[in-house]
């Protein structure tokens, strides 16, 4: 990897830390089965330790980073096993969870016990002795819909209590994980920051559909509460009815806490991938879509938590996508990772270059392109129509996306 990120937990006697006072206690589960617990301790150090249960049967493991063994996994700093760490929320979820709960950052594992019950995937992180109970909001399709209600259940305060502006999306993103006629949802409503988010997004999900055969993407629909307001409902495609599906995202793979999302290269986060896939092959030509579509469509904020993979049954494989929007309006004119060495120019040589690392031939990474630029044709103005943005944001839109456009179309002949 191009950062250098100390990987996240060591494995040690597990006996190396009972001279502290334990704050936390936790169980985790992984489905039906508990696997082992988490402890923290007044010195900072958390624990994670695989029970005898889990042990004589050699499973199931939380993570592919946590392997089964007669150790535990150490972390300092208050900080959990990276794996653990990208449970918690993200955006205003997150810092409304850190004001709400008035546990501080440094205490991931009293953090996580907040909302651990429903994470995305298998696994639960539930206060010792506690059996998982997932809790999201009831949302009833009628005129008394009020998305208050569903984002004040996930301890989302009213977003204009919490100003500020960052330079991605998913620092402001507002979503919280809801339920409807017992299909399980996540709903998305625009921050302030980022106006028309909603509409933006759903645009981009409208487009990504057409290229459902090479691009796995998750259900969305926008919605309208009774005060007006629009939210994106986005089927959760880590849950078929009571069955929970193991789901890790590139973070977690690569075994780097949250906060270190942004400094993988694509490069990083496609051999992560392919390194579990189970079918490597077709998982390239996926991850070359996402890149592809990402640049087209202007969406600067495809970080390492935004792609993952799931395993359904017969082994990981890449998950749908489901954070797609169009961040070019709001001035982030960039890539969130790195391709080839670049986050913005990306010209047809350094995607064919990008491709190649990852075991493309160079004819199936052109038919990429084309395919990718049928799918995004008239982006802008398909962002624009269904989100009636401003002059400015419009005619940043158009130019820069064209420039785009054309510069692969050049390289393509």
């Amino acid at each position: 990897m191009s950062n250098n990120t100390p990987p996240q937990g060591n494995s040690l006697p597990h006996n190396s830390t009972t001279a502290h006072h334990a704050i936390h206690r936790a169980d985790v589960w992984v489905g039906a089965a508990l696997v082992g617990n988490l402890t923290s301790y007044s010195d900072g150090t958390t624990e994670f330790l695989y029970n005898q249960e889990t042990l004589a049967h050699g499973g199931p493991a939380v993570a592919t980073t946590l392997p089964v063994r007669d150790n535990a996994t150490v972390t300092t700093g208050g900080a959990l096993p990276a794996f653990f760490s990208n449970l918690l929320p993200e955006g205003r979820r997150l810092s409304t969870l850190k004001k709400n709960s008035k546990v501080s950052m440094d205490d991931e594992l009293g953090l996580l016990l907040h909302v651990g019950a429903n994470t995305i995937g298998n696994v639960a992180v539930v206060p010792q002795g506690q059996r998982p109970h997932p809790h999201s909001a009831q949302l009833t399709m009628n005129e008394d819909l009020d998305f208050t209600e569903a984002l004040s259940s996930a301890g989302i305060v009213d977003p204009s209590a919490l100003p500020g502006v960052q330079d991605k999306a998913s620092a402001r993103t507002i979503a919280a994980p809801t339920v409807s006629d017992g299909v399980d949802y996540i709903l998305k409503v625009s921050p302030p920051e980022y106006p028309k988010l909603v509409e933006n997004e759903s645009a981009c999900f409208e487009m990504i559909r057409s290229a459902k055969k090479w691009i796995p993407a998750a259900s969305a629909t926008v919605i309208h509460d009774k005060h007006g307001r629009s939210g994106l409902l986005v089927t959760r495609f880590d849950r078929h009815g009571d069955t929970l599906f193991p789901v890790e995202d590139s973070a977690q793979l690569l075994n780097i806490p949250p906060a270190a999302k942004y400094s993988p290269t694509m490069e990083d986060v496609a051999s992560a991938i392919l390194t579990v896939s189970r079918r490597r092959a077709l998982d390239a030509q996926k991850i070359a879509y996402l890149v592809a579509f990402a640049w087209l469509t202007g969406n600067g904020d495809m970080h390492a938590k935004n792609i993952s993979v799931i395993n359904t049954g017969e082994g990981f494989e890449l998950a749908p996508v489901y954070d797609i929007p169009s961040t070019l309006p709001y001035g982030d004119h960039t890539l969130a990772l790195s391709v080839a060495g670049a986050t913005d120019n990306l010209s047809g040589k350094k995607f064919l270059s990008f491709t190649r690392s990852i075991g493309l031939s160079d004819r199936a990474a052109r038919t990429v392109m084309d395919r990718s630029l049928a799918t995004t044709e008239g982006a802008a103005e398909k962002i624009i129509q269904a989100t009636d943005f401003d002059t400015r944001r419009a005619r940043d839109l158009r130019r820069v996306l064209g420039k785009r456009r054309n510069l692969w179309l050049d390289a393509l002949g």
